[in-house]
């Protein structure tokens, strides 16, 4: 697993050891590389309690690629038993940590092991989700740009379009871009091989559930139609939810508006939502 992680959420391989009884620590970083750990970027620790009394033991310990072979100086060479006796096995406990910046001063083993045993070890902390939104046929870069604003100041993890018709133009006085990424996307093919697994898609559209009675999903993506020619009823039938904005008046937003609003809505349930869970659980 990775540093932060929890057992539950650990990836599971299978070792081969050249011997029964015990499995070297060379062994194990070659396992680990040929399943795609890249030890340019992190180091690995073993779960043991002979040698640090119940925690996580560098396997390299001087936390440097030895050579191309992973190979380990004899003298700093750990051995781990994996047997009792002959045809019995057991489970090895690696963790994966980021290597410090360059710059930064190495870890030491107790430092590692102190952040390592104030981390939740049981399971990974709650979350509100994350959402996208996106307009199909965007018609005016002003627009987008609004979107885009509107989608950095409440807490929107990225922006699409699909097949877009504008020209760009500089319409954005935060500098959006550098904060929250926009995807371009062809049709709504590239769209469905693009969207989160596991979000659910919600279309903003006349005729469906008022605003002001949605429940968000946790994460969730926003399909916006274009400003003439709003959501294709295709697009509609394919969402999980549609959502409509009431008005006084004539019932069409902008669409930079109508995601703004619809942005707020979600912003202003989740924070009620946090609250509420917060207070159940005597935080």
């Amino acid at each position: 697993m990775y540093d932060g992680g929890a057992l539950a959420h650990a990836r599971i391989f299978l070792l081969e050891p050249e011997n029964v009884v015990h499995v070297k620590g060379s062994e194990l970083l070659r396992s680990l590389a040929a399943d795609g750990v890249d030890f340019t970027k992190f180091y690995a620790s073993v779960y043991e309690t002979e040698f640090s009394g119940g925690g996580w033991l560098p396997m390299h310990r001087d936390h440097k690629i030895i050579d191309d072979s992973l190979d380990i100086p004899e003298e700093n060479e750990i051995e781990l038993p994996i047997c009792k006796e002959e045809g019995s096995s057991r489970r090895i406990d690696i963790k994966i940590f980021n290597r410090p910046a360059v710059g930064f001063p190495e870890r030491t083993n107790d430092s590692m092991m102190t952040m390592a045993s104030a981390q939740t070890t049981r399971k990974l902390p709650k979350s509100l989700g994350y959402f996208g939104v996106g307009v199909i046929g965007a018609k005016t870069h002003s627009n987008v740009g609004t979107l885009w604003r509107s989608a950095y100041q409440m807490g929107a993890s990225y922006l699409f379009t699909i097949g877009q018709r504008y020209r760009s133009q500089a319409t954005d006085t935060v500098n959006a871009p550098t904060r929250i990424p926009l995807f371009e996307l062809d049709d709504w093919t590239a769209f469905a091989k693009f969207a989160p697994r596991g979000c659910q898609w919600v279309a903003v559209e006349m005729g469906g559930t008022p605003l002001e009675e949605f429940q968000h999903p946790r994460d969730a993506v926003y399909i916006l139609g274009s400003e003439d020619h709003g959501v294709p009823n295709s697009i509609v039938r394919a969402c999980h939810h549609v959502i409509s904005l009431e008005s006084e008046r004539y019932a069409s937003y902008n669409v930079a508006v109508a995601g703004s609003l619809v942005m707020y809505d979600r912003m202003i349930k989740m924070k009620t939502t946090r609250k509420v869970e917060e207070e159940r659980e005597g935080k």
